[in-house]
């Protein structure tokens, strides 16, 4: 990966760090405790745009389609070679010991893909579906994902020069929790461990319902 890409993911990085530290300083003056978790605990969510993507059953897919329920949400793309197929591993543990724990009830596990030009929904169907048949698959109009992105503090670059369909796209690891409002709740740097996933979770939920009901 080229300096200046490995630089941007760094700022990339280093900026939602920093926007989740002043947002729990401002929970810490207000009164909430703050929550130790492994990964960022935004106590002031972050509403996500309007979009429209195309899921991979081929229906729309739309921010009411996160409502009502946890989500995780990762942005990569199939032909990843590295960081997607092991962050689905992962995700695949978290979801497995959540539903140990009684705890899995409706959670949404979804794989948004940068990459519309190769990942059909059919392949993001193919694809999510090996790792865990409860995981989804979404990707749409590259104007929709980066606009999407941005909101969520994701970042991604195709190599200069693409051509034909082999290439690399870099982009960052993050895996993102959205509230049941729809909202952006908490951010998980790599690396990401199963069991610190599922007991920040936990915590994470336990907040929520402390404060939304």
């Amino acid at each position: 990966m080229p300096r200046i890409r490995i630089l941007l993911l760094i700022l990339v990085g280093a900026l939602v760090f920093g926007t989740a530290t002043w947002l729990g300083l401002r929970a810490w003056r207000s009164g909430e405790p703050p929550l130790a978790i492994s990964g960022f605990y935004l106590s002031e969510p972050r509403p996500l745009p309007e979009f429209t993507l195309t899921h991979h059953s081929g229906r729309p897919f739309t921010p009411g389609d996160l409502h009502g329920h946890w989500s995780f949400i990762y942005f990569g793309y199939t032909f990843c070679p590295d960081a997607c197929p092991l962050t689905l591993t992962v995700l695949n543990e978290v979801q497995r010991k959540l539903a140990q724990q009684d705890a899995d009830g409706d959670n949404a596990y979804l794989l948004i893909s940068v990459d519309p030009k190769r990942d059909t929904p059919a392949r993001l169907k193919e694809y999510t579906g090996f790792f865990n048949p409860r995981f989804q698959g979404a990707t749409g109009d590259p104007r929709e994902l980066d606009r999407l992105a941005r909101q969520l503090g994701v970042v991604y670059m195709f190599p200069d020069g693409q051509e034909g369909d082999s290439y690399l796209v870099d982009h960052s690891a993050t895996l993102l929790l959205i509230n049941p409002r729809g909202e952006l709740q908490a951010v998980f740097t790599p690396p990401q461990d199963p069991e610190a996933l599922v007991r920040d979770f936990l915590l994470i939920r336990q907040r929520y319902q402390e404060y939304h009901g």
